[in-house]
């Protein structure tokens, strides 16, 4: 009787995880309790931008942009670049060992070892799912424009190897840094849709008043938390 009770509420429990997991919690993560503590992720903003800015065509680019996702939390992008040929979200990654994963897959792989008994690995969590945060708020944000063109990067650096590379589907492209631009000029090469530039600047502009808006929003809520207590 206990035991049927037991897996009555096994089965309960396994339900409910079921229902309320959330594919963009990227908290969850399977790195080791050290890596979390005291390492931080290295990233290639800088060498992203040094490629980007010169390609050519009328655009804008933002850094850093932090925008308040629907269901909680912040939905984030180191570049955001609103060119002629649509809107490119770019997440980068400085990484040694050999990165790899599945563009749907909850996490990507970083291998330092491989093998049965020595292994060490690490599991990272999806860049795509990243950058989905804030496409999804991006979208939202300007469905007025619904043809608008996106496409999500993920870009690693030199320090690694990069198993998963090219054209994951979806407009979805995992590279090495230094392939960046190429798969943009190929992009903007075969993209039969431009942007004129009053749209890449009205774009801009209310990107810029989004995210500007939602900072005095949280400096706001500070103060009045802080005149409370």
């Amino acid at each position: 009787m206990i035991s049927i009770l037991l897996l009555i509420l096994l089965s309960i429990w396994f339900y409910k995880k079921r229902t309320s997991y959330n594919p963009y919690d990227s908290t969850l993560s399977h790195s080791s309790y050290y890596e979390c503590a005291y390492c931080r992720e290295e990233k290639c903003t800088e060498e992203v931008l040094r490629i980007l800015e010169p390609v050519a065509g009328h655009k804008r680019i933002l850094k850093n942009v932090f925008l308040s996702a629907e269901k909680g939390g912040q939905a984030g992008a180191e570049v955001v670049m609103i060119h002629e040929s649509g809107i490119y979200v770019v997440r980068s990654g400085n990484l040694e060992g050999v990165i790899s994963g599945n563009p749907q897959g909850r996490y990507w792989k970083q291998t330092f070892r491989d093998g049965w008994l020595l292994a060490c690995r690490n599991y990272l969590y999806n860049p795509f799912l990243e950058n989905k945060k804030i496409l999804d708020v991006m979208q939202w944000e300007l469905r007025d424009m619904p043809w608008l063109p996106y496409y999500s990067f993920a870009v690693f650096g030199s320090r690694g190897t990069l198993l998963t590379t090219g054209w994951m589907g979806e407009n979805c492209f995992a590279l090495p840094l230094h392939a960046l631009s190429s798969a943009v000029a190929d992009i903007f090469r075969h993209n039969r849709r431009f942007l004129k530039e009053r749209d890449i600047e009205m774009i801009y502009d209310r990107m810029k008043k989004l995210y500007e808006g939602q900072e005095r929003g949280k400096i706001q809520q500070e103060k009045i938390r802080q005149s409370v207590w």
